[in-house]
């Protein structure tokens, strides 16, 4: 069972509430997570516009990859005390990922307890949310929001539906955006919080490494578009090794997505993710879109990568989801088209090579996956596969 929290000064009907909660196997009250807002009576249960945040919204999107999103949060709950942040997690994945997420935060292994008093939640009606649950980390003052989406809103639409409600909540300066399989320093967050005020940046990215190999840069700050792709700054480099800074920022069209810090101020400026791409390339055209207002980069904001845990991008081609490759090239076409249009057919040309690659490599299924979402970018086809075009 897991560990209950102190109950000084909690009333007794809120003790009567965390006892049925504790009830079920693996300590997370099945009246809380099926019954919706009205589950927890009077108890704590507050509406979506009293919503509240820190000076910065850690926003994660996850799609049925709770362990991804513990480690996560084990590594946030060491971060630096300043600035002061709250994380909003969407799960994409349903209702049953939902409830998993939940339990594992809150499992001995965890990072999370229940908040007191227990029960308080935003009340989904008006969100994009069937389900909200307010979690803590036991260390620390930071609050963690749980979203069940109503569906698969994709990973734009994942972080736009925090950043809706947020929209009208005081107080937070930024959003620092994390891909569910990144471990963070604990002086990640206060060195992109740091550059991107003491440099009036809009967005500011991070120094990424990949898991196992900390002493090889994956990407520094973001990439830059060159001949119809993008490419990683600075990969290959030894960490320690000495930079331009502001060499780097001119040269960056966009932070990375998987650890990419925005100003409040960028957003009311540019709008939310695009989230017609649905997967791959909303992060890259989000920050094409700001370049104009001034990228940046900290250095010491170091970010362990894993990548592909969620999309399978890093595994090897024959692994590759489909749908990843699918998205992948017909979402290069949409790019290419609203920021680059005069390379659109040196991206065919690339989108054909890596159909070849896939079929020499003994990946046929990719490779035709290549060749549709090529021609569904052609096409105009946006959203999720299948559903939608211009």
């Amino acid at each position: 069972m897991l560990p209950l929290v102190t109950f000084t000064r909690i009333k007794y009907d809120a003790i009567k509430f965390a006892i049925e909660l504790f009830k079920t196997s693996g300590g997370v009250g099945k009246e809380l997570m099926d019954e919706g807002p009205s589950s927890c009576g009077s108890i704590g249960v507050i509406q979506a516009e009293q919503l509240s945040c820190a000076e910065v919204a850690v926003l994660i999107v996850g799609f049925r990859n709770s362990q991804d999103i513990l480690n996560c949060l084990r590594a946030l709950s060491r971060a630096a005390f300043s600035p002061s942040f709250d994380v909003f997690i969407c799960e994409n994945g349903g209702a049953e990922a939902y409830r998993r997420l939940i339990g594992d935060l809150l499992s001995e292994e965890g990072p999370s307890s229940f908040r007191v008093p227990l029960g308080i939640r935003v009340d989904p009606a008006g969100t994009r949310f069937t389900r909200i649950q307010r979690l803590s980390f036991r260390s620390g003052a930071s609050n963690v929001w749980i979203g069940c989406a109503v569906s698969n809103l994709g990973y734009a639409g994942g972080i736009n539906a925090w950043l809706l409600p947020l929209s009208d909540t005081p107080g937070w300066k930024g959003v620092w955006i994390l891909n569910p399989d990144t471990e963070p320093s604990a002086s990640a967050l206060a060195a992109l919080y740091e550059r991107a005020e003491s440099g009036r940046k809009a967005m500011v990215g991070s120094t990424l490494v990949d898991n196992g190999d900390d002493e090889r840069v994956r990407i520094r700050g973001g990439m830059q578009w060159q001949k119809a792709r993008a490419i990683a700054i600075g990969r290959g480099e030894r960490l320690g090794a000495s930079c331009n800074i502001a060499e780097i920022e001119r040269a960056m069209d966009s932070p990375s997505g998987a650890s990419m810090y925005v100003t409040r101020w960028c957003i009311e400026r540019i709008g939310l993710m695009d989230e017609r791409y649905f997967l791959f390339y909303e992060d890259l055209d989000w920050g094409v879109r700001a370049k104009s207002l001034g990228l940046g980069y900290a250095r010491d904001s170091i970010v362990i990568h894993k990548r592909g845990t969620t999309t399978g991008s890093a595994k090897a081609l024959a692994a590759i989801p489909r749908p990843s490759v699918y998205l992948e090239h017909r979402n290069g076409v949409h790019l290419v088209r609203r920021h680059f249009p005069s390379s659109l057919a040196l991206r065919v040309a690339i989108s054909l090579m890596y159909a070849i690659r896939f079929l020499i490599r003994g990946a046929p299924n990719n490779s035709l996956a290549v060749v549709e979402g090529l021609i569904a970018g052609l096409k105009g086809e946006i959203g999720l596969p299948g559903e939608g075009s211009r």
